[in-house]
This record gives structure tokens, sequence and C-alpha cells, in this order.
């Protein structure tokens, strides 16, 4: 049991991999692809270790740490396209912008 919770835990460290490649490529198939398989893996030690698997820990902090370097890097990514679709915008969306007086009112 333990070494197939160890075989399941390098699996989804594998499958965290494969995403930020995926992330790296900017393939959004690839990227898809690769977070189903993480959250396949995941599922699957999750099973392991409930049925009383060995906690490979080394491994799973290494999955720990890899995944969030995959999740920054995917805010990251979907920073960069808010702000590209933000100048794309025609500027009759865009709101105005709000000036006051000196008395606290709106000008």
């Amino acid at each position: 049991m333990a070494a197939d919770t160890e075989q399941l835990a390098s699996a989804l460290v594998s499958a965290i991999r494969a995403e930020l490649d995926a992330l790296a490529a900017e393939d959004a198939d690839a990227i898809l692809a690769a977070t189903s398989a993480k959250a396949d893996a995941l599922a699957a030690v999750q099973a392991a270790v409930a049925q009383g698997g060995a906690l490979p820990r080394s491994l799973l902090e290494q999955a720990r740490d890899l995944n969030s370097e995959a999740m920054l890097r995917a805010r990251a990514k979907l920073i960069g396209v808010e702000r590209r679709l933000a100048a794309l915008r025609p500027g009759a969306l865009r709101p105005e912008p709000v000036a006051y007086g000196r008395d606290g009112r709106w000008a």
C-alpha cells in the first residue's frame, strides 16, 4: 500500500510539472489536459490516504510547492490577459473620471 501511495504521489508531482510546462508554453489545450490530470491524480492520492496508505511527505511537500508555483503563474497570466483586454475596450465603455469640487460635491 505504501508503494501505491508513493507512486500516486509521484504521478501527482508529474502532473503538476506538466501543468507548469503547459503554462510556460501558453497552450490552452495542454493546460486544460494537465489540470484535469492533476485533479485526477490528487483525487487518487486522497483516496489512497483515506484507505490507510502511508503519507509520502517529501513528495506531497514537493507537490504543494509546485502547485503554489503553478497558481502564481496562472494568476500572473490572468492579470496580463485582463490588462490587454482592458486596453482593447472602446473608450465609451471606460468609466468617466470622478472629480470633486471644493465643497466635496461632484463637479
